[in-house]
């Protein structure tokens, strides 16, 4: 009898600082996933240089194909990103520069968190994330906006705000859900 591969959740942190807020609470959402499920953080962010048309019109880097093959073995990709000055990270921009013509995200179940210090807890960058993967062709399957997030860390960096461990757990849950099916 064999059994069923586990379903593949790439992770794509909008911020390359090693303890950001957006890190943190990425991994307490997917501490909710469970067993049967493989979950991949990306370097792409790191590792891809600036887009050019020219080079994609020949022979990418090596990182590009790497990039380009996490996503197409991702059943569901999570996005986690912080706003920079009321858009997403030039980084995250560039690595979906480097996929936008290239039929990854076409029908890709993704789920989007968007975090900030300020109020507005990311929602211009959602907002502009969710515009270019969804022009991508991908399905939004759940988003969540998180505000003022040093006041829900504790000074372990570990979600204490009830309300957003709740809010963490459900969009766990429509992944999961997502994942099922």
């Amino acid at each position: 009898m064999t059994t069923a591969a586990a379903k593949q959740v790439l992770v794509v942190l909008g911020s390359l600082q090693a303890r950001s807020s957006n890190g943190t609470l990425a991994r307490a959402l997917l501490s909710h996933l469970g067993g049967g499920v493989s979950i991949t953080f990306t370097r792409a962010l790191y590792d891809l240089p600036p887009f050019n048309a020219d080079v994609e019109a020949g022979t990418p880097p090596a990182v590009v194909g790497v990039w380009r093959e996490e996503l197409a073995a991702a059943d569901i990709v999570l996005f986690a990103t912080p706003e920079y000055a009321f858009g997403i990270p030039g980084s995250l921009k560039n690595a979906l520069d480097w996929v936008v013509g290239t039929g990854e995200f076409v029908g890709k179940r993704v789920a989007l968190l968007g975090v900030s210090t300020m109020g507005s807890g990311a929602s211009f960058a959602l907002e502009a994330l969710d515009r270019t993967i969804r022009v991508m062709s991908a399905e939004v399957i759940g988003m969540l906006s998180v505000g003022h997030v040093r006041g829900k860390l504790d000074e372990n960096g570990q979600v204490s705000d009830p309300e957003t461990r709740d809010a963490l757990a459900r969009l766990a849950s429509d992944i999961a859900a997502s994942l099922s099916v």
